[in-house]
């Protein structure tokens, strides 16, 4: 969420609500698992995003310690507080809390936080297994899974927030002449929008397989439970901002990243 942004959800979100104090917004990233779904982006920047126009596999050991950097936790998760102190309303935290610190909450959380300690390669592949059997037995558990999807923000705003950040990091890449490809913002955003239909459908893809690793334990009444809980307009609210809160946050620190290629050193097998 840009500075802009901030501000108009501020106006939108907290003019007439009282915001959320930090230690009770710490609170709420630890019952919700939220702080660990910051906190992972930092796993994900170490693999690498290979969107730069060079190979980050190419700059070894210095890409881990540029992203371990860039992508420090604590300094994550103090941005994230900053963001909700601002824009977070008191009234929208409680509401999450109480869902997320119920029984069923709690273990959803559980089973959230592990799925993001495993390699996106097996819970693809894992995902997919599951849901091909699902197709046949219980097709309706994969509908579930697109509506809960819906609820939260769907493909097509993960879909815009991950072409904007692409365009965040190729053009530092580019600026710091840490690219091999040389486009204008304009052109850069034209190239992109021709893929989106290409990205949407990957992160679709992805998001069904994720969804069925990680809820597999759970029973259809329970999904079903949490798809609806999903849908509440109160949780739609506080998805919405958390969402730019997560897109801000790894966007900016992309676009930082992307900066400092310029520093690294490409390292060669010998």
């Amino acid at each position: 969420m840009t500075g802009a942004a901030v501000a108009v959800a501020a106006i939108c979100f907290g003019a007439a609500l009282v915001a959320a104090d930090r230690e009770t917004s710490r609170e709420f990233l630890e019952v919700t698992g939220f702080d660990v779904a910051i906190t992972s982006m930092q796993e994900g920047a170490m693999n690498g995003p290979g969107i730069a126009g060079a190979d980050p596999d190419a700059f070894g050991s210095e890409w881990v310690r540029l992203s371990e950097q860039v992508f420090d936790p604590d300094a994550m998760i103090e941005d994230t507080l900053d963001m909700m102190e601002a824009i977070m309303p008191q009234e929208l935290v409680d509401h999450g809390m109480d869902f997320y610190g119920s029984e069923l909450g709690q273990r959803l959380v559980e089973a959230e936080n592990a799925g993001h300690g495993v390699s996106n390669e097996r819970q693809m592949a894992e995902g997919e297994m599951i849901v091909t059997r699902l197709a046949d037995e219980n097709p309706d558990r994969i509908k579930e899974y697109r509506k809960m999807s819906a609820a939260i923000g769907g493909v097509e705003q993960s879909t815009r927030a991950i072409i904007e950040i692409q365009v965040r990091y190729m053009m530092a890449a580019m600026a710091a002449g840490a690219s091999d490809i040389q486009y204008s913002e304009a052109e850069l955003r034209e190239i992109l929008s021709q893929q989106s239909d290409q990205l949407a459908n990957a992160i679709s893809t992805s998001g069904i397989f994720g969804s069925a690793y990680v809820y597999q334990s759970f029973s259809d009444e329970e999904v079903v439970a949490y798809r609806k809980a999903l849908e509440d307009p109160q949780m739609q609210q506080v998805y919405e901002i958390l969402n730019g809160i997560q897109y801000e946050i790894m966007g900016d620190r992309y676009e930082t990243l992307a900066a400092r290629l310029a520093d690294l050193s490409p390292q060669t097998d010998i």
